[in-house]
């Protein structure tokens, strides 16, 4: 209230002054000044070279042994027993054969609200570990489809050699869960929350103890595989820790099969410096799109929901590989199953890594959680990147403020001092008079997107056949709406303040950006480059004629945050719907959407 006051007595404070003097024009350049950081980012001078936090891992310092003939025999298995039986059992039976305790989980899970419910079956296997008491544990998942709904049966495969492995050596120290699920991201999320004993549905029985890191695999069918691609993102901007990450892209180039982040290759280290830039803004535009649009990049993302550090390693295969068609029940001819040195070369990674997994003393804590990766074995920790979001929460902060003194008439901005009380009078009756009217316009924006919240649960089951179409059509409908409603106030209404309710929206805007910022700095970076810059390069104006009124509207329009979202749908080349991220955790669009 004091700096209310402030700007409009005669006893302003010098800074105060330089600010209702300047602030119009430094809101300008701060936000700019933050997207030239953004800019800046993907430069090699802004990150700095991986490195391990965590010493206990000794990433490395093992000698592999996985490949020989028992550990392909159980991959055969696998093949074996799904000529003969389901899936499920198929993998239950091997595991059992390996010598681990078993269990299957039938469950039901519904995709969209009041349109029948998906069953779906977990089937898991866990090896005791010798030298412990099953405190500790560690996870290797995979499903039967891709994120590109190929066939991941080659995943199952080398799951199935990998226990082989496992189940002959005597120096684990922590036990370790095999999950072969068929749901995709829905099957580990309704088999993690019965591990944890948050649902009596379908529970399980037999379990080991915390989870202290998970890795899923996902090898499309293919002959030959040039790498692996690393992916780390989960929902709301949650990363594993910086330590696993470096240390399986360590292992891996020490098999010859290096993980690549989002799977893109490495640049040549003599290659120009703008091929060098391009590359590393492609792929902080992936993990950008991944956090901010909560786009699913493997079924790894669940366990982090959980406190539990995961990945996912992709297969990526040979541009030229001759990829068979998959045959029913996701059964495949010997062309689609990798050659035994590929599938050596990939198990040995899997084993070096869960080898350092088995070291560490207590649950990653040392290395950051808060990152951006530009590059392989390169990274720009929250130090680096979170000035970016200040500069822009600055000029939203220096626009509010400058609309704050701007509102009313020019006769509340005068300096004289015989006329203080009248011109107090006069802006508290001005408060009285717009501040109802602006809250409102603010709580009816809110109510709206209740409304699109609720509408799946409201309309006829039959309308949400196509959750996509559905979503964005809402979407759009409800911002059509509030436009309409808002724009009426003009004609039936004079009480509206338009330098007040945008002066309290980018104070609003300011508050969540900051707060989004430190837990998810993509979502927030987006949301300012939806909202926060048309607020900040526009300005109120008077307008005369219907035609120029129509015309500010159509360009309100355009710079709103629903056609800035699908305009930036399709830069980031996002496959799924940009409001994905509002329903995905409310209602389970995620295989849909």
């Amino acid at each position: 209230m004091s700096l209310v006051l402030s700007g409009q007595g005669e006893k302003t404070s010098p800074l105060l002054r330089v600010a209702r003097k300047y602030s119009a024009y430094l809101s300008y350049p701060l936000a700019i000044c933050g997207l030239l950081w953004l800019l800046a980012l993907p430069l090699s001078s802004f990150s700095r070279r991986a490195y391990f936090s965590e010493n206990a891992m000794m990433p490395g310092q093992v000698y592999t042994t996985f490949g020989t003939q028992s550990h392909m025999d159980a991959m055969d298995r696998v093949d074996a027993e799904l000529k003969t039986k389901d899936r499920a059992q198929a993998v239950e039976a091997v595991f059992a054969s390996i010598g681990l305790d078993t269990e299957t989980q039938e469950f039901t899970y519904t995709k969209v609200p009041r349109i029948g419910k998906h069953a779906g079956t977990n089937v898991h296997g866990i090896l005791r570990a010798p030298r412990s008491d099953s405190v500790e544990a560690l996870v290797i998942a995979a499903s039967w489809t891709t994120a590109n709904n190929a066939s991941n049966v080659n995943a199952v495969r080398l799951m199935a050699g990998l226990a082989q492995y496992a189940s002959e050596q005597v120096y684990w120290a922590r036990d370790i869960v095999f999950v072969v699920t068929d749901s995709g991201e829905q099957g580990i999320e309704e088999w993690l929350r019965a591990y944890q004993g948050l649902t009596t549905t379908s529970p399980l029985f037999v379990r080991s103890g915390i989870i202290q890191a998970a890795l899923s695999l996902e090898l499309p069918p293919a002959k030959r595989y040039t790498g692996l691609g690393l992916y780390f993102e989960g929902k709301g901007g949650q990363l594993a820790n910086l330590d696993y990450v470096n240390m399986v892209q360590y292992v891996s180039r020490l098999e010859r099969m290096p993980a690549y982040l989002h799977g893109l290759k490495d640049v040549p280290r003599r290659a120009h410096w703008w091929t060098k830039y391009t590359s590393a803004t492609q792929l902080l535009l992936r993990q950008v799109r991944a956090q901010a649009f909560g786009s699913s990049t493997g079924i790894h993302a669940p366990f982090l929901r959980y406190r539990i550090d995961a990945i996912t390693l992709a297969g990526l295969p040979q541009p030229d590989d001759p990829v068979s068609a998959v045959l029913a029940h996701g059964l495949f001819t010997d062309a689609d199953v990798p050659a035994a040195p590929m599938q050596r070369q990939i198990g040995r990674t899997i084993e070096a890594s869960f080898r350092s997994l088995n070291n560490l003393l207590e649950h990653f804590h040392q290395s950051f959680f808060f990152y951006m990766l530009p590059a392989n074995q390169r990274y720009v920790s929250i130090g680096d990147y979170i000035p970016a979001a200040g500069l822009m929460i600055a000029s939203l902060l220096l626009q509010a403020m400058h609309l704050w003194w701007m509102q009313g008439p020019d006769e509340l901005r005068s300096d004289s001092p015989h006329t203080r009380i009248t011109r107090i009078n006069a802006y508290y009756a001005l408060l009285r008079a717009t501040l109802p009217s602006s809250v409102g316009i603010i709580l009816r924006v809110h109510a709206l997107g209740l409304v699109l919240l609720l509408i799946p649960q409201l309309i006829a089951s039959s309308v949400l056949t196509d959750a996509t179409t559905t979503a964005y059509l809402f979407t759009m409908a409800l911002a059509s709406i509030s436009m309409v409603l808002h724009t009426s106030d003009i004609y039936w209404t004079r009480r509206i303040e338009w330098r007040q309710l945008k002066s309290i929206v980018s104070v609003y805007l300011a508050v969540v950006v900051a707060c989004l910022s430190v837990m998810n700095f993509s979502l927030a970076v987006a949301l300012f480059v939806v909202a926060g810059l048309p607020l900040v390069f526009t300005r109120v104006c008077r307008v005369d004629t219907r035609i120029r009124r129509a015309l500010g509207v159509l360009m309100l329009v355009a710079v709103s945050p629903v056609c800035m979202m699908t305009l930036g749908m399709h830069v980031l080349g996002c496959s799924s719907n940009p409001f994905r991220v509002f329903l995905a955790d409310f209602y389970r669009f995620g295989s849909l959407v």
